[in-house]
């Protein structure tokens, strides 16, 4: 959790923030990956094209692109549930599928699909205080910059 924990600065993901983790983070996620072939071998051309399907799919989960068939909406964890999981941490931990999360209890229907995404919470920190509206209202000391945001230190 606490290697993992950095990656989720960036509450609003970008293709950028998919590999922006821990090097330790990156090697437990990939230990799987390497251990499945000692088990069920795999010819390298099929390795290879899992290792590349993974990535792919990593930048798409982060990508800011919500669309997908209205009938998969509630099994494929796809990048509106993932932009969820990075606002708010406790949900949708699964890589492609909400099956465990609904089993474990931490499945969260996306809120860019019931019309609230991730620029009505911005919307939400402006009016608590937490997100500066006004550029030259600019304290170093008070505030961070998240995603290029700037937010006032708890």
């Amino acid at each position: 959790m606490y290697f993992h924990k950095p990656h989720h600065i960036w509450k609003i993901p970008t293709p950028f923030a998919s590999h922006a983790f821990h090097p330790l983070d990156g090697f437990l996620q990939s230990v799987p990956y390497h251990i499945y072939p000692f088990i069920f071998p795999l010819h390298k051309g099929v390795y290879l094209g899992l290792y590349i399907f993974v990535n792919v799919w990593t930048v798409s989960i982060h990508d800011g692109d919500y669309r997908i068939p209205k009938f998969l909406e509630d099994v494929i964890n796809g990048s509106a549930h993932h932009t969820d999981h990075h606002l708010y941490f406790d949900y949708n931990y699964g890589q492609y599928f909400t099956l465990w999360d609904r089993i474990g209890g931490s499945y969260k229907h996306p809120s860019s699909f019931l019309g609230k995404g991730p620029h009505d919470l911005i919307r939400k920190m402006k009016e608590e205080g937490k997100l500066n509206s006004n550029s030259t209202d600019y304290e170093p000391r008070n505030e961070k910059s998240v995603n290029g945001i700037l937010c006032k230190e708890d």
